[in-house]
């Protein structure tokens, strides 16, 4: 039988470097040990802010009982609150000249915009 043909450099360089990106490739399965104290104080983490909204869900009555509606109604009301907030920011008058004429708007001496 006849030997197979030897590959090239290129070739053999391709292959090489094929192989290394599979190494490095990395999922859930094969998390290095850094990575792995990451995740955990990532869920650490996560456990406690889990454990304080519950608390302030349970904190919304005095009662200790948990309703759906109260926690809409505070939902709402910090919706409410933020558009207010959002919209006061808006309408602010940010130059020095929109201050300007708003201040001189006040005194009577010039007509709005």
């Amino acid at each position: 039988k006849l030997s197979k043909a030897k590959k090239s450099g290129g070739a053999q360089r391709r292959k090489t470097v094929k192989a290394t990106k599979l190494k490095r490739k990395g999922g859930s399965g094969n998390c290095s040990e850094r990575d792995k104290g990451i995740v955990a104080a990532t869920k650490a983490i996560n456990r406690k802010n889990e454990r304080v909204i519950a608390g302030k869900a349970l904190a919304v009555n005095g009662d200790g009982a948990f309703r759906l509606s109260d926690l809409s109604t505070r939902g709402k009301k910090e919706n409410e609150r933020q558009l207010a907030q959002r919209s006061k920011k808006e309408h602010k008058a940010n130059t020095l000249s929109d201050r300007l004429h708003k201040q001189l708007s006040k005194l009577g001496q010039v007509k709005k915009k």
